[in-house]
């Protein structure tokens, strides 16, 4: 690929993850449906708290649980960046999680394999999640709990 297709293809992919996060929580299936055509086979998924999610499921099983817990989490592109296997991307997620706002940064390094997410590894401060899950503890069962069974 020439340096042109290469960033043609990282923009490409910037536009579609950005659209991706407009649909977030409010629109879950459409959210999975979007993702889920450029998740690769063997797609691993890691980012802080939770365990690394593999396959098929990964996404689902990462952000099912959050969305139940923040059911208007939406996520804003701020900037990215391409890189030689794929992009760094920059997220703001907001949402409300027992009625009350919640937000906190991300940045995903993610890994392209022929336009599929080989691997995406999300680094964040999760002291502003956590602050927000012990202070609305039912709200966050759902996420909780889904911690707690992936871990065993």
């Amino acid at each position: 690929m020439t340096s042109a297709q290469t960033h043609a293809a990282a923009t490409e992919f910037a536009d579609f993850f950005a659209a991706g996060w407009k649909l977030g929580a409010r629109d879950a299936e459409g959210f999975f449906r979007h993702f889920e055509q450029r998740m690769h086979p063997n797609a691993m998924l890691m980012q802080p708290i939770a365990p690394p999610a593999g396959g098929p499921g990964a996404l689902r099983d990462l952000f099912g649980p959050l969305f139940k817990a923040v059911p208007d989490l939406t996520g804003t592109l701020r900037r990215w960046a391409e890189t030689d296997d794929g992009v760094f991307i920059e997220l703001t997620l907001r949402g409300h999680l027992g009625r009350r706002p919640v937000e906190w940064t991300v940045v995903d390094r993610i890994i392209l394999e022929d336009g599929m997410i080989r691997e995406r590894r999300s680094y964040f401060d999760s002291a502003p999640l956590i602050k927000a899950a012990a202070l609305r503890p039912r709200a966050s069962l759902p996420l909780l709990l889904s911690l707690v069974r992936r871990r065993n």
